[in-house]
């Protein structure tokens, strides 16, 4: 199953009417989420678009937003992130070119450095375009930014205040850590409530996949995910030294 990306976007959602007012004509609709109807054509996306509702109707209810001060931060740590990762691939840059002078290499390793090389002169080189074709749109472009410090935000302190309620084990996500367990009582609460419905049976054990199927998951130790829960991952890099 391909990742859901559950914890990066947050699928906005209109207040519905509840499942039992709702009556789906729809012969196609495989599942109702705030009264909403999803029909097949959305198969693809059912965890999402549940899954991102119910996030949604709960940051609301909770009262659950970024503020201006904790979007000011990330954007500040991640363009200290960008950069020091920059400088980071020019200096791998210009070692490996030195080491590649050298009559020592072995054929392995002089193979190995030089695809290292043209990967990181690939990616300089597109970074340096992107700075090229950017430029006179900085206003832009920082709203882009802001928007994706906006989702990345709220989506951290949802799954924060979600594990401060059901607590449970935290899995490790590329865009950051997930509270599985919390996540899975969090639908389970959800759906006795009645504010989702899986209508097509077919569709059921593929919706609950992600939350229930150890194996597809990367866990973390009970103490590190507590911490990694308590302090964004943003905020655990040190700042770049000046």
């Amino acid at each position: 199953m391909k990742r859901i990306l559950i914890s990066i976007v947050i699928i906005a959602a209109s207040v519905m009417p509840t499942l039992a007012q709702t009556s789906p004509a729809d012969k196609d609709t495989i599942a109702v989420v705030l009264g909403k109807p999803i029909t097949v054509k959305d198969k693809d996306n059912l965890n999402g678009l549940i899954f991102g509702a119910l996030l949604e109707k709960y940051a609301k209810e909770n009262k659950i937003e970024p503020t201006e001060a904790e979007l000011d931060v990330f954007m500040q740590r991640t363009d200290e992130l960008e950069k020091r990762n920059q400088d980071k691939f020019e200096k791998d840059r210009k070692k490996l070119a030195e080491e590649l002078k050298s009559d020592t290499l072995t054929e392995k390793e002089r193979k190995e450095k030089t695809a290292y090389l043209q990967n990181l002169e690939s990616i300089l080189k597109t970074t340096k375009e992107m700075a090229e074709r950017d430029k006179g749109m900085e206003d832009q472009i920082k709203a882009i930014k802001r928007n994706m410090a906006r989702q990345f935000v709220k989506t951290w302190k949802i799954n924060k205040s979600l594990y401060e309620k059901y607590g449970g084990r935290i899995i490790f996500q590329q865009a950051g850590v997930e509270p599985l367990d919390a996540y899975r009582e969090f639908l389970k609460e959800q759906e006795k409530e009645r504010t989702f419905q899986i209508m097509n049976k077919d569709y059921e054990a593929s919706f609950w996949r992600y939350f229930t199927n150890d194996a597809m998951h990367t866990f973390i130790s009970k103490d590190d995910g507590a911490k990694l829960m308590g302090t964004p991952w943003w905020l655990m890099e040190k700042p770049i030294d000046e």
